[in-house]
């Protein structure tokens, strides 16, 4: 994770939710460009960015899929099929920053 093109920093709301999950604070995300989802059980649009799921280490993979499981009620195995077909969003409000690893960066 540590070489991920693109991530973000949790903030301390962050932290206090997905620390476990990011002992780092560092999410490797597949864009620093954030997207609006509708996300189960919040009322209004959020903008999120999308975690790279192929870029967690097993054990940050298991543990996202026993924390929705254990919120939603949803098995581990239909959350997994969720997130491989539409992706893992983070909430903006969970974020302090963002960055690339990348010199090439141009606008």
């Amino acid at each position: 994770m540590t070489n991920h093109r693109a991530w973000a920093r949790l903030n301390f709301e962050g932290k206090r939710e997905w620390g476990d999950v990011f002992p780092d604070g560092k999410v490797p995300i597949q864009s620093i460009a954030t997207q609006r989802a509708k996300l189960e059980g919040i009322k209004d649009i959020e903008s999120v960015f999308t975690v790279d799921w192929k870029a967690l280490a097993d054990w940050q993979q298991q543990a996202v899929l026993e924390k929705l499981s254990q919120q939603s009620g949803a098995t581990k195995e239909a959350i997994q099929k969720e997130i491989l077909q539409v992706g893992l969003p983070v909430r903006r409000k969970y974020i302090q920053s963002c960055g690339i690893n990348q010199l090439e960066f141009f606008l």
